[in-house]
């Protein structure tokens, strides 16, 4: 079906000239993403979260590649990515991800998550240490101590249920639109450039049958996989020598703000920041006090440059 939210996504204005397919190395298949900064010294892999894109970088990416090479992909389903036959869980994501640090040529890598991205870039730490060097997580780990779960997203869990929900918001693309503010602690706050940008963008991924699909392969099996694997984490995690930041909006609705101390508890190299006047997408709210925890902390030796 044709509709005015049909079709290919074009990518925020500014991110237009780092647009590429990137075949996985080992796989049948490419991603869509944004390449940019040199090729030399460590590169940045930015991971977005469920039922996002790589545009959700559209502040950071180019402040963080005038001295990095970053890679924002849109993972598989999502985005302009294709979605593989037989649909994408949470372990095919993390697949996917080492796949994407294969192709690179760096030795060590850094990864840069957001909720579902924070979970991914989590555990491919833990099954590569010795490839990733460090590691920021926004609004979203591997380990939960407090799980926050709205009748919403126990809606969607539903099969049949969930779909219906989804793909009754095609009627209605303001009823789309105020979909998007429990992540944000001021949707209305943002620049207009931003709220019209992300008006368009949701009821596009609402117009995707191949998003919905992704969506809801990947929520489904997520629940399942990380409160299956608690102990298994703690245990891990103790281990975990990587240098990472959890970085937490002080508004935070989706997650349960307590995650990121009582990570911090359980992995002693993690150390905590929050970002005031933000939620769950901090990147965009405040985009510049983001990178200035991350340049901050001299233990990850990501370079940020000032807007």
């Amino acid at each position: 079906m044709s509709h005015t939210f049909t079709g290919r996504m074009e990518p925020w204005p500014a991110l237009a000239p780092y647009a590429q397919e990137i075949p996985l190395a080992g796989k049948a298949t490419s991603l869509f993403a944004y390449v940019g900064g040199p090729e030399t010294g460590l590169p940045v892999i930015l991971v977005h979260g469920l039922g996002d894109e790589a545009d959700t970088w559209r502040h950071v990416f180019e402040l963080l590649a005038v001295h990095h090479r970053v890679i924002a992909p849109d993972l598989p389903g999502f985005g302009r990515s294709p979605l593989p036959d037989g649909g994408i869980t949470m372990p095919d994501m993390i697949e996917v991800v080492k796949a994407l640090i294969g192709t690179l040529e760096a030795p060590e890598v850094a990864l840069i998550g957001n909720s579902l991205g924070a979970m991914i870039c989590h555990a491919v730490a833990l099954e590569l240490p010795e490839r990733v060097q460090a590691l920021v997580l926004l609004d979203g780990m591997l380990y939960v101590a407090k799980q926050r779960v709205d009748l919403a997203t126990l809606l969607n869990l539903l099969p049949f249920i969930g779909e219906w929900r989804y793909t009754r918001l095609r009627k209605d693309p303001q009823a789309a639109y105020e979909s998007l503010r429990p992540y944000y602690a001021d949707l209305e706050g943002l620049p207009q450039k931003d709220r019209e940008f992300l008006f368009r963008r949701v009821n596009q991924r609402v117009w995707s049958d191949r998003q919905r699909s992704a969506y809801f392969s990947v929520l489904r099996s997520m629940g399942r996989w990380v409160m299956s694997r608690q102990r298994t984490f703690a245990q891990q995690l103790a281990d975990l020598e990587t240098p990472t930041l959890v970085i937490a909006g002080e508004q935070e609705q989706i997650v349960s703000p307590e995650n990121a101390p009582a990570l911090a508890e359980v992995q002693p190299s993690a150390q905590v920041a929050m970002i005031p006047d933000a939620g769950h997408v901090p990147h965009q709210e405040r985009p510049q006090a983001v990178l200035d925890a991350i340049a901050g902390d001299a233990r990850l030796g990501i370079q940020v440059e000032r807007a």
